[in-house]
Order: C-alpha cells, then sequence, then structure tokens
C-alpha cells in the first residue's frame, strides 16, 4: 500500500464523500463518551475527511478542533465547510511527518486505521502528540467484520484490513494504558490513555532504575508449581503450564516496559525490534493459554 495510491484514491472520493456518507449519531456518541471528549478540549482528528466529526467535537464544547488529512480534496472540503468555524483549522499533511505547535487533549482516528500503512509507527507519533493524561481513541462506526467487506471492493488497494481489538491493544501497550476495548456488530474501538514514562507500576511488578535493584511481584497471582502428591501427568502438566502462561505475561509487561526507556532515550531501532519480538512472544504465550483452557475443560470433563 502506497501513500500516494492513498490520496489519489481519496482525491477521487471527496467530491461525493458527504452525500455517500452513512453514520449512525447514537454511535458516534458512544465513541466519543467512551473517549472522554468534553468541554475545553484541544482535538486532533486524524484523517478527518471532510470534516465530517467536527460538528461533533464542537457540540461538546471543545477549545479546539485541527483536522489533518493526507488527501487535498478531502482537506480542501473539510477548510471550506468550517471556514467561520475559529474553532477548527484543517491541515493538509501526512500526520506521521507533520510538526504541530501545541500537543492535544484527545486523539481521534475514526473510520480510518486500515488505511496506514504502518500502525504501530503511526501509534508511536500519536502518543508522542498527546498531553500529559491526554487520550488517544481509534473507531469506526461499523464491526470489523463489516469494515473489511466494505474495503475489499475498490478500496482493497488501499487497506490494509482492520485488525483484531487484541491486536490493536498490543500496538497501544507500550504507550497508552487502554481502557475502552469494543468490537461488536456496531462498532469498533480502542481508547487508551497516555502512560507516564517516567514512573510505572503494573500489576504488582516494580522497578527501581537509579542502580541494581530489579524486583518484582505479579499482584495476586499464584506462582507454587508444585504439582499434588500423586497427580496424573495431565495434571503436571497443567500446573506447569498455568505457572509458563502467568510468567510469560508479566515478565514480557516487564521487557515492554523496560524498552520505553530505550525509547525515550532515543534508541529507536533498538525499541521497535525488541517490541517485534515481544509481539511474537505473545502470540506464542496466547497459543499455550488456548491450549491450557482447552486441556482443563477436557480434564474437567473426565
Amino acid at each position: 500500500m502506497e501513500k500516494k495510491d492513498i490520496i489519489e484514491f481519496f482525491d477521487r472520493c471527496a467530491p461525493n464523500w458527504d452525500a455517500d456518507m452513512i453514520k449512525s449519531d447514537a454511535i458516534i456518541g458512544k465513541i466519543l463518551d467512551n473517549a472522554e471528549v468534553g468541554e475545553g478540549m484541544d482535538v486532533l482528528d486524524v484523517a478527518c475527511g471532510t470534516g465530517v466529526m467536527f460538528d461533533y467535537y464542537l457540540d461538546r464544547g471543545v477549545k479546539s478542533v485541527t483536522g489533518i488529512d493526507i488527501s487535498p480534496e478531502m482537506a480542501r472540503i473539510a477548510a471550506r465547510k468550517y471556514a467561520d468555524e475559529n474553532r477548527v483549522t484543517v491541515i493538509c499533511a501526512d500526520v506521521e511527518e507533520a510538526t504541530f505547535e501545541q500537543k492535544f487533549d484527545r486523539i481521534v482516528v475514526y473510520n480510518a486505521f486500515p488505511h496506514f500503512p504502518k500502525p504501530k509507527r503511526l501509534i508511536k507519533i500519536l502518543a508522542a502528540l498527546l498531553k500529559e493524561d491526554g487520550r488517544l481513541t481509534i473507531a469506526h462506526g461499523m464491526s470489523r467484520e463489516a469494515i473489511d467487506n466494505h474495503h475489499s471492493g475498490s478500496a482493497s488497494k488501499v487497506s490494509n484490513g482492520l485488525m483484531t481489538a487484541d491486536s490493536l491493544k498490543k500496538l497501544f501497550d507500550p504507550h497508552l494504558e487502554v481502557e475502552v476495548m469494543i468490537s461488536n456488530r456496531q462498532m469498533y474501538q480502542l481508547s487508551g490513555v497516555k502512560r507516564d514514562v517516567l514512573a510505572h507500576s503494573h500489576g504488582g511488578v516494580t522497578h527501581s532504575h537509579g542502580g541494581l535493584t530489579h524486583c518484582h511481584t505479579h499482584g495476586d497471582e499464584e506462582h507454587s508449581h508444585t504439582p499434588r502428591e500423586n497427580a496424573t501427568p495431565v495434571e503436571e502438566l497443567l500446573v506447569m503450564m498455568k505457572y509458563l502462561v502467568s510468567h510469560n505475561d508479566a515478565h514480557a509487561q516487564e521487557v515492554a516496559d523496560l524498552a520505553r526507556e530505550l525509547m525515550q532515550a532515543g534508541k529507536d531501532v533498538a525499541y521497535d525490534e525488541i517490541m517485534d519480538a515481544v509481539s511474537d512472544f505473545d502470540m506464542v504465550n496466547a497459543k499455550l493459554a488456548a491450549i491450557l483452557s482447552k486441556l482443563t475443560v477436557e480434564e474437567t470433563d473426565c
């Protein structure tokens, strides 16, 4: 997927975009409620199109709306529609390359996420544009299946397909604490608050990086992995697998948190390589967890 193709596609769509738009006020309202968009906020609308979401933000009393779109025609129409609204600024640019003079309370990517060729890079960049305690929301006003079906036609060359909510959460996790995750027949949404990169705590895991101290506890998770006396081979396997899965999750999170500190030190390449490895590790652990769940059910049924 090339950005020039994305620009050309949406330039062609722009003249009829508003007329062809199908949207639900109720679902958009729910998305913005979940995103906690409210009075006095500075909002960045990424891939804003013709400004479909602008009225919804303005009705909530936001301080400012900055819309950005890579398509000149989309941006031109949005700017024309809101030329008399002093709270709205429209920029024609690639958000991954643009420079902003401010940071934002809320960043929203609505009905656009599959059109970004490098989603991991996008989320990293957007998280950096948030104010402290700012929130990023990625949402669609229909189901994941409906979005993929909608993009299977003329838009197939400019869409990566919409990843599962669990996969998107893994991209959020290094930068944002996910508080909303919805994927159902009506809508798709992830919303997360910017993490504090200078001080973090997760599930009882604590770190001290000023010296050589490194200690960790994993909340209330049971870490004994000694099977009971006379346990069957399957029972022994279940105990060991439960121990492995719980420890893998905790230590993978520790690695991700420490890797964020590399990113803050400017070691972006190392950070990206580590997070790729953690993502692969998470997939393996998810497979182990699925096997464990199946074996547990089978053992219970026996």
